[in-house]
């Protein structure tokens, strides 16, 4: 059995991750069809509805049943095993290794990087009749490091350009410096998906800086998974205001990697 890690597309916009489950191994970067609940409830001789998904990872159930469980995942079953080729692998493993360092959700980045006509395009996809995909999958064959590069550069702001230019070239050393060191990682690892979880429960939204996705993960990396999560569990408990639980959060993560530097 395997769990997929997708990216549905609706409203002609990728949407928050979504997992699913299957015993075929879909191909990272294709499209699926996902299972997705009628918006009304008038009859219309379909019992349910399949939207198009981007397959970004794949994994053994096994691997995923501490993850599953404990962030009590919601997993639904792939029941239609067609694919699409659309994305190449080594453009989702770029896009990855961005989101790492970038302060960008999968789904922001994928967004920045694809044309609206085409997203249209994906929108519109249905097991049934896909259309004329050529277009599309010449123009994902595309896809480079120089393309994403500049697809998320921020915006000309004036008549400066020392930050875009610097930002420009931190993206490019951040991609170039991973593919040296041959390091494929996952967007949908655990602590990945904690960073996400506990900012979106703490409201966190700062882009850089303290609260940012880097600030969590920069802290989260030097901490066990379990301890984490113990963390997490016990401030939910506490019953506090979100703001009081958020300081007591910090305050036995600041104690836990104050005890760990004492230790060494």
């Amino acid at each position: 059995m395997n769990i997929i890690s997708t990216i549905p597309i609706t409203r002609n916009k990728f949407q928050k991750p979504a997992f699913f489950y299957s015993d075929k191994k879909f191909d990272v970067g294709s499209v699926i069809f996902i299972p997705h609940p009628p918006k009304s409830s008038k009859k219309n001789g379909r019992a349910k509805l399949e939207k198009p998904a981007i397959v970004i990872e794949i994994d053994k159930l096994k691997n995923k049943k501490s993850f599953i469980r404990r962030n009590k995942i919601d997993i639904k079953k792939i029941t239609n095993e067609k694919q699409i080729s659309l994305f190449e692998q080594e453009t989702i493993d770029l896009i990855l290794l961005a989101k790492q360092k970038i302060n960008y959700s999968i789904q922001e980045i994928l967004q920045k990087i694809t044309p609206t006509k085409i997203i249209k395009k994906i929108n519109n996809l249905n097991p049934v009749d896909v259309g004329r995909l050529q277009d599309m999958q010449e123009f994902f064959k595309k896809i480079d490091k120089k393309y994403i590069i500049k697809k998320l550069q921020p915006k000309k702001s004036g008549s400066s350009e020392g930050p875009q230019k610097t930002s420009l070239k931190s993206i490019s050393s951040i991609i170039s410096l991973e593919e040296q060191k041959q390091k494929k990682s996952s967007l949908y690892s655990e602590k990945h998906y904690l960073v996400d979880e506990i900012r979106n429960y703490f409201g966190e939204t700062a882009k850089k800086g303290k609260g940012s996705f880097p600030f969590y993960l920069g802290f989260f990396k030097r901490i066990p998974k379990a301890t984490i999560y113990q963390y997490w569990s016990e401030v939910k408990e506490s019953r506090k205001p979100i703001k009081d639980q958020q300081k007591l959060f910090w305050w036995k993560i600041g104690k836990h990697v104050r005890e760990s530097k004492t230790k060494k």
